[in-house]
C-alpha cells in the first residue's frame, strides 16, 4: 500500500468485488510507480495500490469466458472503450471511458470488468516474467505510431532506461538504426550489452537523427531535440513532465524545417496484443531487462533499489 512519499507498508484488503477474478504472480515497477514513490502523483492519492505491469493466474472466472481457475494469463490495466469519438479516431489510448481492473497490482487479487474480459486479458502458456513487460512495451508501440518512422530513419533515444531500452529494442528489429544518449556510464554499459549504440549527452551530432524520443523527464531535453532534429524529423515527447512544465520551441525549426513534435502516454488495446506477440516470439531477449526480483514484503527495498541506479527493471513477486 502506497501510503506517501517514500511510504509502502503490507495491508490486508478486502477481496475485491467480481466474477473474474486474477491472483497476481509479479509486477514490475514502472517509472510512474517509481517517481510516485519519489514525489507524489496527482493521479495517485494515497492510501492506495500501485502497480499495473502484471501476470497472473485465473482465480475465479465465469463459465462463459473461456477461463478456468489456474490459467495463466497477462492482463491490460485498462483499456478503451473503443465507441467515443476518441476511439473512433483511433486515439484508444486518450479514450475518457476506460475500462479499468479493481486496483494497483501490488497485490494479491485483481477483478477484471466482465465486459474488458475479452479485451484484456490474454491467456498464456506459462507464468513467463518476460509477460510483465507486456504493458511497457504496448506504451513504447503505441509512441511508434505517431512518429512517422522509416526503413531509412536514424533515431536518437535521450534516456537509457527500461523505457528507452525498449524503444531500442523495436527500432533495432525492424532495422533501423538507434542510439541511446545516456550521462551515467553504467547505465551505458548495460545498453552496450544488448547491442544498442550509445554516447555521452555531450557528444550527441544534433542533426543527423530525423527521429528523437525524449524519454526522461527533462524539459530541456525537448528544447533541444527540437533545435537539433533533422529536417522534416519528428521529436516524440515519451516522459512525463512535471506538472505545470511549459516549453520554449524553437519555431524556425518547427515552420522553416518542418519539424514535428509529438507526444503520448500509455496505450491502446491493439498495441497491447501486438507486444504481446512481440514479447511471445522471444521472451528471452525481454526478460534479460528484469534485472532484480523481490518480494511483496522487500518493496521498499525494491524501490529504494531501483532509485538508487542499481537494477534495470525490478519484478515484484507475490
Amino acid at each position: 500500500m502506497y501510503l506517501g512519499e517514500r511510504k509502502l507498508e503490507v495491508r490486508d484488503v478486502p477481496v475485491p468485488d467480481g466474477d473474474f477474478l486474477v491472483r497476481v504472480h509479479g509486477c514490475t515497477i514502472c517509472g510512474t510507480d517509481l517517481k510516485t514513490w519519489l514525489h507524489g502523483h496527482p493521479n495517485f492519492t494515497p492510501p492506495c495500490v500501485l502497480g499495473h505491469e502484471f501476470i497472473g493466474t485465473v482465480e475465479r472466472a465465469p463459465e462463459q469466458t473461456g477461463y478456468r481457475k489456474g490459467d495463466f494469463v497477462v492482463v491490460a490495466p485498462y483499456g478503451e472503450c473503443g465507441e467515443c469519438a476518441l476511439c473512433r479516431r483511433g486515439a484508444g489510448e486518450l479514450c475518457r471511458h476506460k475500462h479499468n481492473v479493481s486496483s494497483g497490482a501490488f497485490c494479491e487479487l485483481i477483478s477484471v470488468p466482465p465486459d474488458f474480459v475479452k479485451q484484456g486479458v490474454i491467456r498464456l502458456d506459462s507464468l513467463d516474467e518476460a509477460f510483465t513487460l507486456v504493458e511497457p512495451l504496448a506504451c513504447v508501440l503505441t509512441a511508434m505510431e505517431k512518429m512517422h518512422i522509416t526503413p531509412k530513419s536514424n533515431v536518437l533515444v535521450s534516456g537509457g532506461g527500461p523505457m528507452g531500452m525498449l524503444f531500442a529494442l523495436m527500432l533495432k528489429a525492424r532495422g533501423i538504426p538507434v542510439t541511446i544518449s545516456e550521462p551515467v556510464e553504467k547505465r551505458r554499459d548495460q545498453v552496450s550489452a544488448y547491442g544498442v549504440a550509445t554516447l555521452k549527452p555531450e557528444d550527441v551530432v544534433f542533426g543527423e537523427y530525423d527521429g528523437i524520443v525524449v524519454a526522461v523527464n527533462l524539459p530541456s531535453l525537448v528544447e533541444d531535440a527540437v533545435c537539433g532534429a533533422g529536417d522534416n524529423g519528428t521529436v516524440h515527447v515519451f516522459a512525463g513532465m512535471p506538472s505545470g512544465t511549459r516549453l520554449s520551441l524553437d519555431a524556425y525549426a518547427i515552420h522553416y524545417r518542418g519539424v514535428t513534435v509529438t507526444g503520448s502516454s500509455g496505450f491502446n488495446l491493439p498495441a497491447f496484443h501486438r507486444a504481446y506477440e512481440t514479447i511471445k516470439a522471444d521472451p528471452a531477449h525481454f526478460r534479460r531487462l528484469i534485472t532484480q526480483r523481490f518480494g511483496l514484503d522487500d518493496a521498499a527495498e525494491a524501490f529504494e533499489t531501483l532509485a538508487a541506479g542499481d537494477a534495470f527493471k525490478v519484478l515484484l513477486l507475490l
